[in-house]
């Protein structure tokens, strides 16, 4: 038996808010969507209490809304995110 801890995916997560929780995800993606189309060709948009990084038009990430996050923070933001949506 290993001690290394049991990893969770985000796929396992995302089942788990739905139907242990009860959390409708996909209003909650629509939610997100609508807070940040009319700034969706901006690479960071502070909405609904959030800052969302968004790479071509696709939220990529959320970041807490108080923070600011700084230029090197934003540009290593989007090179990983730019690696996963690729």
């Amino acid at each position: 038996m290993s001690d290394e801890p049991v990893r969770v995916s985000d796929h396992a997560m995302i089942r788990y808010m739905e139907r242990v929780l009860g959390m409708d995800v996909e209003q909650l993606r629509a939610h997100i969507a609508e807070g940040t189309r009319r700034h969706q060709h901006a690479p960071c948009v502070r909405t609904l209490g959030a800052r969302f990084l968004l790479v071509d038009g696709v939220v990529v990430t959320t970041i807490e809304g108080r923070s600011v996050p700084g230029y090197d923070v934003l540009v290593r933001l989007i090179r990983d995110s730019e690696a996963k949506v690729a």
